[in-house]
């Protein structure tokens, strides 16, 4: 049979003919359907050229728009290599080269909600084993999304690697990079244009082994290499453990003034003004660590980091301020805890951040210098309580650590201290010394000149407490406190030359730390304190001491001690400070005999220069109590125990009694419950002395207070003199006070009258009425002094009437009469004038058997007498004492100079 050939072709052509048209057609159904699930808009290219080996095209553009992003990509020049496998190994081709002479990217992402991440490492672990094993771009421009919004990437890229192994070669516990392209070693080349500059990274991916991968790295800037860096990872050693150990060294710090501005473009970074980037430094660290081979390696790594930098020019640390120097550290890990093994540094820090701030700013550094180095042990530890003590098995890193600041208050620190290594952190402090020294300061109205802080202490702090034990030297100095100008007094405090120590006091705080808070504060033990010179209105220029005991905590503070100055004087001074109360402030002395008399007239102003004490005591108590606001209060206590002196040209002896004063608003009182005299002797003698009373006045015009009097007696020529209790207005001066004379011995007044030729008996009362004012002084009108009956005598010696009766017959008779008068009536008037002029009317009623056979004679005598003047003849005498007998003389002698000296 014959075949027709040719219809059967035809029918042929034509099935191949639909085939290959539905092949077409179903490929580009299939080409489209694609190019839509990837969201490719656009896909152009020209120059293809196609082969078994490989496919390149002269020009590549790509568009892709996907719900989280916008893709477009151009390239030039692109070729991609392959190799057909052996037979038998499959049919999948191997790639062997990626290479493009120009390459942009533009990729734009878009806000998407969050979804569940689903897994990926399979289809990338497949990716990536296709990748080719060179991969080259000559040049590339990429703009990716950052935080400033898009940032741009120019340079070139080689990448290239060994022949792949089969994926299923690769361990379990290699990374998903290895176990997809398992082409090791791999190196990569990356160099970044900007500006004029380039960054190189180079780096190496290689392995030792079927779990080990390490990783060489270098990064160069404009050529030159500025950095290196190796690590070598192994999933599993024989102990079933990871490893990871490496280094990096950067021996020369570059210029990176360009390359922090170009980092900013991808992430806003805080940085401040800093001065100029050195040129110099360098950094090296090195690390050996074993843990387990999972996401917790560093949470549970053991081993050993060193860290070594040098910085022999300022450079900026953003946060921190401007470091140079050089330091050393070396850490253990102990199952994820860091432990330091030892440190060594020497470190400055210029123009210090924002942090500074926070520091007050009299206080606030310019420079600090730090030094580090390591250290014996501390031979004992210093004593801690209970909740603080530190475990003796605790590991410390003992230290050597020198501090010193420049600027505002310059500090130097110097310490031998030991750090807890292990949680939780403590530092034990050995022998530490810190100095200070400001221009001056000034706090709470007061300035110190000169301020200066040595301390010597031990102790212990850790984050939330801390002790410190004060030795010697611990001193606060100041060459000068004073009010600040402007709100003191003209009467103002000042003292020189200023020393406070607080040598054996012991300081404890609690606080909170993240707070910044104090919550417990307390300072305890012995205080001292030293000034050169302390001046005020009221006291003599001299140097005090105080030496007692001080007790301060958050609420308050407590002083106890005693106050002693240069001449002598000491007094017990306590203290008690409530910071948001009353102020207490309590003081006590003893005053005993002449020597710590005469001390205590070397310490105030206002003490009598004419004051002289020889025997007895004087104790005195005060208390000054000064509310937060309010007016001063003070009040005070004198007990006098056979108190005996001189003042002036008067002799006192034996008082006793005591005194009450207080000052309150702006008024001051003092109270005398009793106060007894043995003997007062201004030239004729009187006592016993009894005294109750008291007196009220203002400050501003103390001498018109009120004067009371419950008891006044006064014992005089065996008689007494009183006068009536009442008060007194002196504000109404001048006042009148009675006086009241009660049997006074006419025998002993004129024993005492310095004259000679005089003599008499008879017993003497009446009233005088004295006028007293404080400016003018005393004054006494129509006084009476009657001579109590039944009378008595008087005698005048002939030689003495001499004068008398040479004047007339009649004053020859008076004269004859007075050598032996028997008198039963003596009256006299009295009358006394401020400038010290005593008035006496005599009237006497008697006879003399001298005279007309003893008929009765009345006379009418006028006398006149300087009183001052009579006294002071009395005390040249010595009837008082020697010493006041030289005090008149000596009074008298510069009285007769400087007449003297007025008559020339």
């Amino acid at each position: 049979m014959r075949i027709a050939w040719k219809p059967l072709g035809w029918g042929l052509f034509a099935v191949v003919a639909l085939a290959v048209l539905v092949g077409i057609l179903t490929a580009r159904h299939l080409w489209s359907q694609m190019l839509e699930q990837n969201g490719i808009e656009t896909l152009e290219w020209q120059g293809l050229d196609l082969s078994f080996s490989g496919v390149s095209v002269r020009e590549l553009k790509l568009n892709q728009s996907l719900p989280a992003r916008d893709l477009v990509l151009h390239s030039q020049n692109l070729s991609l290599g392959w190799r057909w496998p052996e037979w038998g190994s499959g049919w999948q081709p191997q790639l062997t080269r990626l290479t493009a002479s120009y390459l942009e990217l533009d990729l734009d992402a878009k806000p998407v909600e969050q979804t569940e991440p689903q897994p990926s490492s399979q289809w990338q672990a497949e990716l990536l084993a296709w990748l080719p094993a060179e991969v080259g771009v000559q040049k590339f421009e990429v703009t990716l999304p950052c935080e400033t919004g898009h940032c741009s990437l120019e340079g070139g890229l080689t990448i290239t690697s060994s022949r792949s192994i089969p994926a299923s070669d690769a361990g379990p516990d290699i990374p998903s990079l290895v176990a997809a392209s398992g082409r090791l070693p791999v190196k990569a080349n990356v160099q970044l244009d900007h500006k004029g500059h380039q960054l190189g990274v180079s780096a190496i991916l290689d392995s030792s082994g079927r779990d080990n991968l390490n990783v060489s790295a270098e990064v160069s800037i404009d050529g030159k290499e500025y950095l290196t860096a190796f690590s070598d990872y192994t999933a599993r050693n024989t102990k079933g453990l990871a490893s990871w150990s490496g280094s990096i060294k950067v021996p020369d710090l570059p210029q990176t003034d360009w390359l922090l501005a170009w980092l900013q473009t991808w992430q806003t970074i805080p940085i401040e003004q800093w001065p100029d980037q050195p040129d110099t430094g360098s950094l090296a660290a090195s690390w050996n660590l074993l843990g387990p081979g999972d996401t917790s390696f560093l949470s549970g790594a053991t081993g050993s980091v060193k860290v070594h930098a040098l910085l022999p020019q300022p450079w900026p640390a953003p946060g921190v301020g401007s470091i140079s120097g050089n330091a050393e550290l070396a850490m253990k890990l102990n199952e994820g805890d860091w432990q330091p093994e030892t440190m060594q540094a020497d470190l400055e820090l210029r123009h210090p951040a924002s942090w500074i701030k926070k520091i007050p700013e009299l206080m606030r550094p310019e420079y600090l210098k730090l030094s580090v180095r390591p250290a014996q042990a501390i031979a004992a530890r210093p004593s801690l309580p209970p909740a603080a003590q530190i475990d003796p098995e605790q590991p410390l890193l003992p230290l050597k650590l020198e501090l010193t600041s420049r600027g505002g208050a310059n500090i130097s620190i110097r310490s031998h201290l030991a750090l807890a290594t292990s949680p939780s952190w403590r530092a034990l402090l050995g022998n530490t010394q810190l100095t200070a020294a400001l221009p001056q300061l000034a706090m709470a109205g007061w300035r110190m000149a000169k301020p200066t802080a040595k301390a010597t202490f031990t102790g212990w702090l850790d984050t939330s407490a801390a002790m410190l034990k004060f030795t010697e030297p611990t001193l606060l100095e100041a060459e000068k406190l004073e009010p600040v100008s402007g709100t003191a007094p003209a009467d103002s405090l000042l003292l020189s030359g200023l020393s406070v120590s607080f040598s054996g006091a012991t300081l404890s705080a609690g606080y909170r730390q993240e707070q910044g808070r104090l919550n417990q504060f307390s300072l305890t033990g012995p205080v001292g304190l030293t000034a050169k010179q302390i001046r005020h209105t009221q006291l003599l220029p001299q140097s005090w001491q105080f030496n007692g005991h001080v007790n301060a905590n958050l609420d308050r503070a407590d002083v106890k001690g005693v106050l002693k100055a240069k001449a002598g004087t000491s007094m017990n001074f306590d203290v008690a400070f409530p910071y948001r109360g009353l102020l207490v402030l309590e003081a006590k002395t003893r005053v005993s005999g002449e020597s710590e008399a005469e001390a205590l007239s070397r310490i105030f102003t206002a003490w009598p220069p004419l004051l002289l004490v020889s025997g007895g005591n004087v104790s005195a108590n005060a208390t000054l109590k000064k509310p937060q606001k309010g007016a001063m209060q003070l009040a005070g206590r004198l007990v006098l125990a056979d108190w005996s002196g001189t003042y002036d040209r008067t002799v006192w002896s034996r008082m006793n009694g005591a005194a009450e004063f207080s000052l309150e608003s702006e008024r001051i009182k003092v109270d005398v419950p009793e106060l007894t005299i043995e003997e007062v002797n201004p030239g004729l003698p009187v006592g016993p002395v009894r005294f109750v009373g008291g007196y009220e006045a203002s400050i501003a015009q103390l001498a018109s207070g009120e004067l009371a009097l419950e008891t006044a007696h006064i014992g005089a020529l065996g008689g007494d003199v009183n006068i009536q209790p009442g008060s007194w207005d002196l504000a109404q001066a001048p006042v009148t006070i009675p006086v009241e004379l009660n049997q006074l011995s006419l025998a002993r007044l004129l024993q005492l009258y310095p004259a000679e030729g005089l003599a008499g008996t008879g017993i003497l009362s009446g009233t005088v009425p004295v006028l007293f004012d404080p400016a003018t002084g005393i004054k006494i009108e129509q006084g009476r002094i009657d001579a109590v009956k039944p009378g008595g005598r008087l005698q005048v010696t002939a030689e003495r009437l001499k004068a008398l009766a040479s004047q007339s017959e009649s004053m020859k008779l008076v004269a004859r009469a007075l050598e032996d008068f028997r008198y039963s009536v003596l009256d006299s008037g009295i009358d006394y004038d401020e400038d010290g002029t005593l008035m006496l009317k005599l009237h006497l009623e008697g006879n003399s058997p001298e005279v007309g056979k003893g008929q009765p004679v009345v006379l009418n005598i006028n006398l006149e007498e300087n009183i001052p003047a009579l006294l002071t003849s009395l005390q040249l005498s010595g009837r008082v004492s020697d010493a006041v007998a030289e005090r008149v003389k000596k009074l008298l002698k510069n009285r007769e100079r400087d007449s003297g000296d007025l008559l020339e």
